[in-house]
Formats: C-alpha cells, sequence, structure tokens
C-alpha cells in the first residue's frame, strides 16, 4: 500500500509538470505591419568617374600613385548635339560659367578648334566648332593658351590658338561667341608670322602698363627655333600696337665650364650652351616684324643673329605670384639621332626675364636628354622629344612627342623642380591595339595641354590632360571641314602635386 502510493505520487507530479510545460505556449501573436519601402540607393554624383564609355588612356607610374585619371570625353562618346570629339587634341584653355565649365580646344590635325560645355561634374553636355578647316588661313593649331582678363589684363578672354605650318599666324579666337563663325578671319598680324607653337601673355602685373607674350618657333629650317617675345607699351591687352623681337645670347660657354662673352654679329646656337650654365640673353627688334611673311621672317632673324634652337616647342611660365609670372619656361623638342644637329634628343629651359626690363633675362638649360650624344651633359636619359608643358608654383611637367624618333617607350611625362632637378616618371601614354585597326601595338602618340583648373573647381591638384593617341584611326571621325580620321581623348587627373 505505502509502495502504491509513492508510484502515484511519482506519477502525479511528472504529469503535473508535463501540463506547466505545454501550457506554457500561449496564443500565437498578430502579425505587425509592414514598414515603408525605403528609397531606392542612388550613388552621390562626383566630379572624379569616368563620363566617357572609354576608360582612361593613361599608365599611372607607381611613383605617383596618390594620382588618379577619370576619361572625360573620348571619340567613342557622341554628344546630345551630335558633338564628337575628333582630330588630335592639343592646346586649350579652361573656363568658369556659373556652375558650369566650357573648355576650349584645339584640333591639330583637323586645323580647328572647337569648345566643350560640362556640368558641376564635368559631364560633357555639348560641344560646337569654333574655328574649322573651311577657314582660309587653315593650318595646324598647335598649342593654345587662354588670354583671362581677370589674369592677364583687358575686359575680354581671348583663346590664343597657335598656327605651326601652312599658315604662321596667332588667331584669337572668342571663347564666349553665342554663335560660332568657324570660318572667320581670327589672325593677330601684329605678332608676326612664325612656325607658331604657342603664344603665352604673361599676368598682367610682371609688367604693370605692358603688354607681354612670349611665344614658341617650332622650326628646324632657314634661321631655325625662336624664342619670340611681342612687347606693348601701350597697356596690358595691347595686341594690334606692339614689335616684335626674338632672344639673342649675351653670353655663351668658354669650352671648359665657364662663360664668356659672345662675338658681335655671329649667330650662335643652343649647342654653344652648357647644361646647368646660367648666361645672359637679351630680345632684339625685329623692325617692321608685323608686315614680314614667313620666309621674310626667317631672313631678318638671320640679319638681327638671333639664337638659334632645334624646334621650340610649348612655353609657360610659373604660377603664384606677379614675380613668378617672370619666370618662363620652354621646351625645345630636338631633332632625333643621326641627323647631325646640336640638340637630339630635346631640352627644356628656364629663362628669367628681368624685373625692369622685359627684354633683358638669363637662361639656363635645366633638362637635357642628351646624356650620350652632342655635348653629353643631360640630366635625364629616357627624355624623347619634350613637347608640351606646365609649370606650377612648384613643379615642372614635361609631356613627350615621340613620334619623329623614341627611346623606345610611349609618350611619358615627367615632373621635375623649378629647376629640372629630380626628374619623375608621372604616366604613360596607353597603347590599346583594339582601338588601332590592324590591331598594331606601336608607340604611336603624344599628348597635348596639361592644365591645372583647381582653383575653378575647387578640388586641389586637379588638372585636365588632352591625349593624341595617334594609332587610333577611323572613317567615323572623318566629316565635312574635319578632314582627319584621328581618334582622341581628354582625361581628368586627381592628386597631381601643384
Amino acid at each position: 500500500m505505502n509502495t502504491f502510493k509513492q508510484l502515484f505520487l511519482q506519477f502525479s507530479l511528472v504529469a503535473a509538470v508535463g501540463s506547466s510545460f505545454f501550457a506554457c505556449d500561449g496564443e500565437d501573436g498578430l502579425n505587425g505591419q509592414d514598414g515603408q519601402d525605403g528609397q531606392d540607393f542612388t550613388p552621390t554624383e562626383t566630379i572624379f568617374s569616368n563620363k566617357s564609355s572609354l576608360n582612361p588612356l593613361v599608365n599611372i607610374n607607381p611613383n605617383f600613385s596618390n594620382v588618379n585619371a577619370y576619361s572625360l570625353i573620348s571619340s567613342t562618346d557622341v554628344l546630345s548635339n551630335g558633338f564628337r570629339l575628333v582630330g588630335a587634341q592639343d592646346g586649350a584653355g579652361f573656363l568658369k560659367d556659373g556652375d558650369e565649365y566650357i573648355y576650349v580646344v584645339n584640333a591639330e590635325d583637323d586645323y580647328s578648334v572647337s569648345r566643350i560645355r560640362f556640368d558641376q561634374y564635368m559631364n560633357p553636355i555639348q560641344g560646337e566648332w569654333l574655328l574649322n578647316a573651311g577657314v582660309a588661313d587653315y593650318a595646324r593649331q598647335c598649342s593654345g593658351t587662354m588670354w583671362e582678363a581677370a589674369v592677364h589684363g583687358g575686359s575680354q578672354d581671348l583663346f590664343l590658338s597657335a598656327s605651326e605650318s601652312i599658315s604662321y599666324d596667332v588667331k584669337g579666337i572668342d571663347p564666349w561667341i553665342e554663335t560660332p563663325t568657324p570660318t572667320a578671319d581670327f589672325g593677330l598680324d601684329a605678332l608676326g608670322e612664325f612656325s607658331w607653337e604657342n603664344a603665352v601673355p604673361l599676368p598682367q602685373n610682371a609688367y604693370a602698363g605692358k603688354t607681354v607674350i612670349i611665344g614658341g618657333d617650332d622650326d628646324s629650317s632657314g634661321s631655325e627655333g625662336q624664342v619670340t617675345m611681342y612687347l606693348s607699351e601701350n597697356g596690358d591687352a595691347d595686341l594690334d600696337n606692339g614689335k616684335i623681337y626674338v632672344l639673342r645670347f649675351k653670353q655663351i660657354s668658354n669650352g671648359s665650364g665657364g662663360v664668356q662673352d659672345v662675338a658681335a654679329n655671329t649667330v650662335y646656337n643652343e649647342g654653344d650652351l652648357d647644361f646647368g650654365m646660367t648666361y645672359d640673353v637679351e630680345f632684339v627688334e625685329i623692325v617692321n616684324g608685323a608686315s614680314l611673311t614667313k620666309n621674310e621672317m626667317e631672313t631678318a632673324c638671320s640679319n638681327v643673329y638671333a639664337s638659334q634652337f632645334m624646334r621650340v616647342e610649348d612655353v609657360d611660365y610659373q604660377k603664384g605670384s606677379d614675380d613668378n609670372g617672370r619666370n618662363v619656361y620652354f621646351a625645345v623638342t630636338g631633332r632625333g639621332p643621326g641627323q647631325g644637329t646640336y640638340n637630339d634628343w630635346g631640352t627644356v629651359y628656364k629663362l628669367q626675364l628681368d624685373a625692369d626690363n622685359p627684354l633683358q633675362g638669363q637662361l639656363t638649360q635645366i633638362v637635357s636628354g642628351n646624356t650620350d650624344t652632342n655635348n653629353m651633359d643631360g640630366n635625364l636619359s629616357t627624355l624623347q622629344s619634350p613637347d608640351n608643358i606646365c609649370v606650377t608654383e612648384n613643379y615642372v611637367y614635361i609631356q613627350e612627342d615621340p613620334n619623329s624618333f623614341s627611346r623606345n617607350h610611349a609618350a611619358r611625362i615627367y615632373q621635375t623642380d623649378l629647376n629640372g632637378s629630380n626628374p619623375l616618371a608621372v604616366l604613360d601614354l596607353k597603347i590599346e591595339a583594339n582601338l588601332e585597326p590592324n590591331g598594331s601595338d606601336a608607340f604611336s602618340g603624344e599628348f597635348g595641354a596639361l592644365i591645372d583648373i583647381s582653383d575653378k573647381i575647387g578640388e586641389p591638384d586637379t588638372f585636365l590632360l588632352n591625349l593624341q593617341p595617334h594609332y587610333w584611326k577611323s572613317s567615323d571621325f572623318v566629316s565635312n571641314n574635319l578632314p582627319h580620321n584621328q581618334g582622341g581623348q581628354i582625361v581628368l587627373l586627381k592628386g597631381l602635386p601643384r
């Protein structure tokens, strides 16, 4: 009896626990209401992204890993108004227009100048031609410079587009014109006829009350290449009444590392200078220069014993102050090995103009590729045909054009300090064999303008760079008054030191 009671009690206890356990499962609660749908993710729009269907045609050197490239517009793109970028982009100028921007750029091989409008995020909106090959004095429009009234003086902006061959003037084109007149006469006759590579106005307060324009004469015949100056004493924006001058050495090398005065009535060339040495120079007048033809100008330069350079290319000045603006830099492309000249691989010069008199100055060869030829005293053994040049407050950027001769690498951009020291490779032109009709990977191409746009867009260390991939050709790029079949690209560089 006692045993039975114990078993009964144990069974009852287990049953009670089990009942308590299962009793914990209450009724299901009601389903909650679904939340409202969130908004679709929209990436923040930025300047720093590819805008073109074609990736940037550049290879950044590991030394500049902080630099990023973004393609803005390529010949693969057709804008909403039908505009297509063609014809080898070279010299350019950049202006702010409210929240938008305009970019005026030479198409060298199409003898033309285009104007491209970008929105606030540097998306290309539309483009049009300010000059085309239908103009009577058509020419290869090489480098160019935007005369900005706020920087260079006067009351209006003017794009100075340099004519290198066929015709030989500098064209002054209104970048703000509402209805383009692409076959009008834009010639600035007062600057004279040379094989113009560029015409660069100095800042208005570099010489207050004067107009000073320094030019590069890309010539290897006759009097060969000259460094030119247009000087007017009639205000800081006089493009009609000035005089024309060319550079002449006052000193040369004595042949043993020193300096000596020149002999009278003698023509000298850059082979008479030693790398890294500084020499006194002057600018001498070409009397009635504005009335001379190109051939007459060659003779006039020889008659005043102008000093000769083997094809003067691009010109720029140091930024940062009015005083800095009197420090002028220019590239000389050379002629290539085996040509019997005094400059095979190319050189870069610093011209320091006198603070009071722009007709006096000092000249120093700061970069030279002639390490094993000519004077064999160069400092950059990989340099090949320097062409365009960009000078900031702290650096010189040198852009190659190795199409006539090369050292077996693609076109390259170098950075040096203001005295040409510590040269570093920044980037190379990328050779995309799939863009070339025959699949060639030849090193065919060069760079156009490199322009610092940091201040205008409010982003530090930001530049625009024009690319001329000469290997990229298509009949699709040819149209009325745009006769060349070459493609091109404009890229944005972020992180390039100023």
